[in-house]
């Protein structure tokens, strides 16, 4: 299978040979990872839906799911930290230029780090409301107390760091999707599970 990269602003783009079937991710890998995909994609839109709500029951449920659920990425993210030390991720082939590979470096400690604020600050958040959290109904820790400016600074950690995540995960499917564009289907299935 050949590779298309582009060598120069204007230049054309040349054929550079890759790997039929590079070393792809382990499948626990690739499940933590579509399950952290799914998870978070819907914490950002339960996140901003629920924010609207009025005060009332129907509001306080869905408040109580994005909690859960951002806990549980929390719980997989220190899964897959744990995983990735144990398990070392597959290297990119020798003709993704460096640019690219530094690119997707960037992304990858982004992720990370986004994925460790968002719940903690939501957590603190929480905390600092009045209300206690739990997780699918099972009560956690109580760290902090009624305290209305820790509430809101971490609520704004909450959002800014949300915004930042989507701005992330766009830039991974850019990056995706340019792959695909360019025709490195091999590059993209090194996280399918098929």
């Amino acid at each position: 299978m050949l590779r298309l990269m582009l060598v120069h602003p204007r230049a054309s783009y040349r054929a550079v040979p890759m790997p039929p079937n590079p070393e792809k991710y382990t499948r626990t890998a690739m499940l933590i990872h579509w399950l952290m995909a799914a998870l978070v994609l819907t914490l950002i839109g339960l996140g901003w839906y629920m924010v609207e709500l009025p005060q009332g029951p129907g509001r306080s449920y869905y408040f109580a799911l994005h909690k859960s659920l951002g806990l549980s990425v929390f719980a997989l993210l220190v899964l897959r930290i744990a995983w990735r030390f144990a398990h070392r991720p597959p290297a990119l082939p020798a003709s993704v230029p460096w640019w690219q590979r530094g690119m997707a470096h960037v992304v990858h400690l982004g992720f990370y780090a986004l994925l460790l604020v968002q719940p903690l600050s939501g957590y603190l958040s929480s905390s600092f409301s009045g209300y206690k959290t739990r997780w699918f109904g099972i009560p956690l820790p109580h760290w902090g107390w009624r305290d209305a400016p820790l509430n809101e600074l971490f609520t704004e950690i909450h959002v800014i760091s949300s915004i930042a995540l989507v701005v992330l995960i766009t830039t991974h499917l850019l990056g995706v999707l340019s792959h695909v564009c360019a025709g490195q289907w091999t590059l993209v299935r090194r996280m399918w599970p098929w």
